[in-house]
Order: C-alpha cells, then structure tokens, then sequence
C-alpha cells in the first residue's frame, strides 16, 4: 500500500516537474538570466514560497493529525467547512494587505533591486499580478489535504501539472504576438493567478465527486471562543508546521535577499539550479512524506507503535536508496545537466557555467533535503510542530551565518553551499530527537541499507564519470539531437542501470519485498 502510494504520487509529481522544465526551458530561452527574469523569479517567489510551504507539507501535517481523531464522515465534513471559512477570510485580508505594501515587501525581500528603479519597479508590477495566487492555492491545500485522508491523493498531486500547463501555454501564446520581455514577463505572472483560479475549480470540482459536504460558514470564524477543540488545534499547529516543515524554502528565501545585492543574473542562476534539484526532492522527498503522513497519525492514534517505528524505518530506508545515487548523478553531471536543459535562446554558456556551479552545491545536500521531509513526520503525527520549529530556527540561523561568511569569496555559490549544509545539520538534529525519544528505532538493518547504497552510489558515480568522458561519436547520426546531449542521456540510462543491478545484489531487504509481492499480484 505505502510503495503503491509513493509511486502514485511519485509519478504525478514527476510529470508536473517535467511540464516545469518545459516551463523554465522556455523561460530561459525567451527572458533568459538577467535584468528582467530577475524580477520575474522574485514576483514569482512570494507565491511559490507559500505553494511549497503550504502544498507540499504544513496543511497536510497540521491538519491531517486533527481531522484523523474525528469519528464520522459527518463530523469530518464539518470540520473541514468550518477551516475552510476560516482560512478564506484569513487569506482575503493577507492579500490586501500584500497587494497594499508589495513596494515594502520588495525591499525587504530583494534589497539590492533598489539600486535599480526600473528594475524595483517592474519587480513591484510582476509581484501585484502573481500574488492572488497565494490565495487559491492555499485553499486548494487543504482541500488537497482532507482528500488525502479519505485516501485520493492524486486529485491534489494533479494541481501543480495543471500550473505549469497554463504557465506554457501562456509563454507560447504571448512569446509569437511580438510583444517585448516585460510584456511576456508581465502576462507569464498574471499566467500564475489564473492557474490558482484552474486548481480551486478542479479540486472543489474532486471535492463534490467524493461526496463531500462543503459549507462555509464565514459568520462563526469571528466567534473564536465557540470554535471546537479541534479548530482551535489546526489552528495553533498551522504556523509552527509552516516554519517546522518549511525550512529549505525559507533558507532560500534568505538566499535571494542576499543573492539581490550581487551582479544581475544572480537570483536566475540559482533558481535554475534549484529547480533542477527540486525534480528529486519532488518526486521522492514530497511523494514519500505525503504517503506517511496519513498512514503514521493512524498507527499513532490507534497506539499501534510498533508498526509506526516500522513505517518510518521503511520510509528511511526508501529515501537513502533513491537519493543518495540522485545527488551523485547531478554533483558528477551538473554542467551537462544544465547545458542539456537550458543552453539555447538567450541562456548562453556562461549563465550555463554558473548555474551549473551552484546545482553542485546544492546536490551536495539533496539526500538532507529528503531526509528533513521524512524525518519532520513523525513529530506532525504526534501533533509536536513546536520541536521541528525550534530545529527550523537553529538551521536558518547556521544558514544565515554560513551565507555572510560564503558570500564573499564563492558569491551564488556560496549562497547553495551554505543550505546544503544547514540542511544537513537539520536533518541530523531531528534524526538525533527521534532516537533519543526512542519514536525510531535504527536497526542493524537500517546501517546495513546505508552503507550498502553509499558503495553503490559511489561506484555509480565513477561509472558514470568515466562514461561521460568516452568518445561516443557513433551516436553523432542521430540528426533529431546532438551528440553531446545523447552521450548526456547514454550516460544516465547507464547509470541507472548499474545502479540498479548493483542494489539488487546488495540484497536490500525492501527491494526484496516490493518485488515480491508484485510478483504474487501478477500471478493472481
């Protein structure tokens, strides 16, 4: 059940991501990395920030716990009617408010662009236009989020495919209509609320096609003190788990305040570079938590320990063996890796040499960034946000100094180098509270899955270093794609597949059991 999850998710997630490097491709090609998609990928920040805060974690992991304690379908209904109302009327007022002062938050959150008045004023423009999406999609998360709980999760893994469509089509539309860069720039942010309004439609529209019953009740969220037990649970664990679950997107975030007061180009070369590093982060990281959230508060209010520590273990486990090859294949590949994804248009070779710097860095952390997205889980599952926040805090503060010192000497790059390694500090501050509050076990089996998959990761990696290096001119007939670009896709199809046969010898317990019993559903 908990693979059939993952790989439901997994798979959605994988389209989305791929559809979002068609978007960034186009983007590159079009604005390329400068002036102007500088002050695209600010606008597009702010919304994007709340997206993966509130989309990809904090609503599942605040709400989900309350709503798994409530008896009956009824009950559940109205709860959920009840925190929908609520959080409509919250985010009415954040929008005006953002809307209002988006000439302060600018300067805030980008105080290098006010040396530039054109540039801070187009950033101002971008950022008006893309923020009401702000609004749908934290609406679609919680929506997303009690589908999850009734067991349908890929009606809310559908939305950010449905975002990067629109986000296409509009690029295509407005790119051929001979308008300039702002222009393009301009109706690609606005391109952002549409889709939000797209997300709302379709979930509400998955809401009704499960029988829920939607009533808001906008009167009763002013009557606080008549709010039940449960609504005044969500509502203190809302904002803890944002922080708590959140502290990769916030350490970027402080990344572009400082990367604003470097050369022009700054701010794009580590967009593309993370966007690059989302597509694992997204397909595993994400899919993997999603799935464990439901299934862990369950055993927890059920007091079925044992299988929770052993749900957590697999999830661990499922987590080393995906990213660990994942960051070595980019760290090793990078510069191919980004030349094959973004080098046309307007992104030329050397935007490619610097995004491709700071992808390095980044991978270097991609196994931390998984692993936070699992490790934070069962602290949400027994209703503790106020453990991952203070984590949260300590990280971002390493982060923060981490980046003075890096952002002299390495500039961007310093900037990625100093997450990936508050990233790991996170992850080994969690790990070491779960084991210390004995809510994980690691077992022999678990040490042994680890190092088993590090010599296979490290014998992967120098394969590939040296396939990427043969002369593989007999590709060079294909005329449809460069040779380089097929020496690129020869060297990472062979890659998985020594990766594969050696994880397969290394006889991985869960391999073993997720192979078998597909082969016991093929038979019957």
């Amino acid at each position: 059940m908990f693979f059939r999850i993952i790989s439901i998710l997994g798979s959605m997630t994988f389209v989305s991501r791929t559809l979002g490097y068609i978007r960034d491709l186009l983007i590159a090609k079009i604005i390329g990395a400068g002036l102007i998609s500088d002050s695209f990928f600010v606008a597009f920040k702010l919304p994007n920030l709340f997206r993966r805060l509130l989309a990809e974690g904090s609503m599942n992991s605040a709400f989900i716990p309350v709503i798994s304690g409530i008896k009956g379908k009824k009950n559940a209904d109205e709860f959920f009617s009840k925190v929908f109302s609520g959080l409509v009327i919250i985010l009415f007022f954040l929008l005006i408010i953002f809307e209002i002062f988006m000439p302060l938050i600018i300067k805030v959150i980008a105080p290098g662009f006010g040396e530039n008045h054109g540039k801070y004023l187009l950033t101002i423009d971008l950022s008006r236009l893309a923020f009401p999406f702000v609004f749908f999609v934290c609406l679609t998360s919680l929506i997303g989020a009690y589908l999850n709980t009734l067991g349908k999760f890929a009606a809310m893994a559908a939305t950010p495919i449905l975002l990067n469509i629109i986000m296409i089509l509009f690029l295509l539309i407005f790119s051929r209509s001979n308008g300039d860069e702002i222009y393009i720039s301009s109706m690609l942010s606005f391109s952002i609320s549409f889709a939000g309004i797209v997300q709302f439609v379709w979930l509400i529209y998955n809401l009704k096609k499960n029988n829920v019953l939607l009533k808001p009740k906008f009167l009763k969220f002013f009557k606080f003190r008549k709010l039940s037990n449960n609504s005044k649970k969500f509502l203190s664990l809302l904002i803890p788990a944002i922080i708590g679950n959140g502290a990769y997107q916030l350490n970027l975030l402080i990344d572009m305040i400082l990367a604003s007061t470097l050369p022009d180009g700054s701010i794009s070369y580590l967009y593309y570079a993370d966007r690059v590093n989302q597509l694992p982060l997204g397909v595993l990281g994400i899919a993997i938590s999603t799935a464990l959230l439901p299934m862990l508060s369950l055993q927890i209010k059920e007091k079925n320990f044992q299988s929770a520590i052993k749900s957590i273990s697999i999830a661990i486990n499922f987590g080393l063996i995906l990213s660990l090859p994942a960051a070595a294949g980019l760290f090793v590949l990078s510069n191919e890796v980004i030349s094959f994804l973004f080098l046309r248009g307007a992104f030329d070779i050397y935007d490619s040499n610097l995004t491709s710097s700071a992808l390095v860095a980044l991978s270097l952390g991609l196994p931390a960034f998984i692993m936070i997205k699992i490790l934070v889980i069962p602290f949400f599952a027994n209703e503790d946000t106020k453990t991952p926040i203070r984590i949260s805090i300590i990280s971002m503060a390493i982060n923060l100094c981490l980046n003075l010192i890096l952002i002299k000497n390495f500039l961007h790059v310093g900037l990625a180098m100093a997450t990936s390694i508050s990233a790991w500090a996170n992850a080994f501050m969690l790990l070491f509270i779960l084991i210390f509050r004995k809510m994980i076990v690691i077992e022999s089996t678990t040490i042994s899955v680890f190092f088993k998959v590090v010599i296979c990761t490290f014998l992967m990696a120098i394969i590939v270093g040296k396939i990427i290096e043969f002369d593989l001119s007999f590709l060079s007939h294909f005329s449809f794609i460069t040779k380089n670009n097929l020496t690129l896709l020869f060297t990472i199809f062979s890659g998985m597949i020594v990766y594969i046969v050696m994880i397969y010898l290394s006889d991985i317990k869960e391999i073993k059991e997720i192979l078998w019993k597909q082969k016991i559903k093929r038979k019957n």
